[in-house]
């Protein structure tokens, strides 16, 4: 995957719409200042979102497709708080077409399909831990990046790592 494909700023704008319409202001102000942040380097493909929170996933699902990358959802998140399927159901269309829904769980020893080329992450200690350990034997050994769990504390993913 050479070049986003999909129209960045377009998708930030439809995403920030959606945030406000759904109260989420928080996320709505982190879609804004990723509005500055859209990076010129090449994106690094498939990115796989791992959070035990929704919003935190769609902090995650932001900053991927801000970087020009797609995006994998595991159908049913760790302990399934997010409701994965039900959210992407209710995102505006350019967004729900970049995000494709994997059978893979973290509890299985296999790697999703189609692999990632990176991996955002966020929840416990313990979960990153056997996470890194799947993930390096992934035939593309993706980055594993941990993020922020709270919106509220500076929420912040380092985009050039999402790119080459």
């Amino acid at each position: 995957m050479s070049e986003p494909q999909f129209d960045i700023d377009d998708m930030l704008e439809q995403f920030h719409t959606w945030l406000e319409a759904q109260s989420k202001e928080s996320l709505a102000a982190y879609a804004e200042r990723l509005t500055d942040q859209v990076p010129e380097a090449t994106p690094v493909g498939m990115v796989l979102c791992l959070a035990n929170n929704q919003d935190s996933l769609l902090a995650q699902t932001l900053a991927a497709l801000t970087a020009g990358n797609g995006v994998l959802w595991p159908r049913a998140q760790p302990d399934d708080p997010v409701q994965t399927q039900a959210l992407r159901v209710g995102l505006p269309l350019p967004i729900k077409s970049q995000i494709t829904l994997t059978d893979w769980n973290a509890s299985l020893d296999g790697a999703p399909d189609p692999e990632p080329q990176a991996v955002l992450y966020t929840g416990d200690a313990a979960g990153l831990a056997q996470l890194q350990q799947q993930a390096s034997g992934w035939a593309g050994q993706p980055a594993v990046i941990e993020c922020a769990e709270d919106i509220e504390d500076d929420f912040d993913i380092p985009l050039a790592q999402l790119q080459r």
